[in-house]
């Protein structure tokens, strides 16, 4: 294993260790700092030169996209109520809200969600937006998934997503820090630049077919389509709940998979995971009794892998033009490795069911 003092991929690994926090201003130098919208705080990410500045000063500068004043939207909100040292001038961009109401199935992962979203309002429909997720869904989901919907946010474009804190929130960070926090939620009289509704009781397993995440396409209409691998790992689904959600389907079809399908946990803690903690249902076994049994690969060291491609010898890249259905965030050509690969971007659930199949896979053919 790798150096005990390594944690993993930086958006996981700072909500495990506490570092997200509501009310608090977050920013790194990585696309997908807005994970940690998921906890009520503003997440961002910036380039290295903007960083040295705020390194340095304190400050960053965001435009004001907002079709209002900060002080109309925001009416109670100082820059004194972020906790974070880091001043903020001409905060907020607009907002956009996302509604979405009704019982989630038990065939849907948080994934499917964003899919949805972002294939409703394409790859640059929320560029330099706030998105907010509200709603009975919302409210009823954990804080991985929550953490999936914030992910990515800047597939649409979006400068950050945000989930308001709950009881969820609190009781996740309950015993992972002390440091006191204020959480921020938007005011009754809010504007928002759009909202969208969605009655996720309906929604089926969707997957972004290449090559744009909002190639957005019903799981079961790609039911044709023959794949060589599946990857489940990154920032995206990489998280313990999403090993939790693989092991699930392939413990309900109690068969092996027919690609090659590799495991890479997003950080250190959830490597622990997949071999300590029993999946329910399962009679005490663990994540990686099941993945063996299933015939998946060893669960790799933590890490990125082959999510961005990367060198050539990057554990599972694709150094060739295969097909292949991944949890991760993007798939625009050469996302993964070979420039004429083709990624399908899915749940853990549908990768799963895909892996056992070796097509693309309705995770219901499992999922009773």
């Amino acid at each position: 294993m790798a150096n005990p003092d390594y944690k993993g991929v930086c958006h996981v690994a700072l909500a495990q260790e506490g570092h997200c926090r509501p009310g608090e201003v977050l920013l790194g130098t990585d696309s997908h700092t807005c994970t940690a919208g998921a906890f009520g705080q503003f997440a961002t990410g910036i380039g290295n030169t903007d960083a040295g500045f705020v390194l340095g000063t304190g400050k960053v500068l965001l435009k004001n996209l907002s079709p209002t004043p900060l002080s109309d939207t925001y009416p109670n909100m100082s820059m004194g109520i972020w906790p974070s040292r880091i001043h903020i001038e001409n905060l907020v961009p607009s907002t956009l809200r996302f509604v979405m109401d009704g019982e989630m199935p038990h065939y849907l992962l948080a994934k499917d969600l964003i899919l949805q979203i972002i294939g409703e309002i394409s790859v640059s429909g929320a560029t330099y937006k706030s998105m907010e997720f509200v709603g009975t869904t919302v409210e009823s989901l954990n804080m991985e998934e929550r953490m999936t919907l914030c992910n990515m946010v800047v597939e649409a474009g979006g400068k950050n997503g945000v989930v308001p804190a709950d009881s969820t929130t609190f009781k996740y960070l309950e015993d992972k820090t002390t440091v006191p926090y204020e959480p921020v939620y938007s005011d009754a009289q809010a504007s928002f630049l759009s909202e969208y509704r969605f009655d996720i009781s309906k929604l089926e397993p969707l997957v972004a077919k290449p090559h744009s995440p909002d190639n957005r396409a019903l799981a079961r209409e790609c039911k044709d389509v023959k794949i060589d691998r599946v990857y489940i790992g990154s920032c995206t689904g990489g998280k313990t709940e999403d090993f939790l959600a693989a092991a699930k389907v392939f413990l309900a079809s109690g068969k092996k998979v027919k690609v090659p399908t590799f495991l890479v946990p997003a950080t250190q803690k959830v490597w622990m995971d997949i071999y300590t903690l029993s999946v329910p249902g399962s009679g005490g076994k663990t994540c990686s009794q099941i993945f063996e049994e299933a015939g998946c690969d060893t669960p790799a060291s933590p890490s990125c892998g082959a999510c961005l491609g990367g060198p050539k010898d990057t554990y599972a890249r694709m150094n060739e033009p295969k097909v292949c259905v991944s949890t991760t965030n993007r798939n625009f050509p050469g996302r993964m490795g070979h420039k004429e690969g083709q990624i399908y971007l899915a749940s853990p659930y549908t990768a799963a069911a895909s892996a056992l199949t070796g097509y693309v896979t309705d995770p219901r053919e499992f999922l009773c």
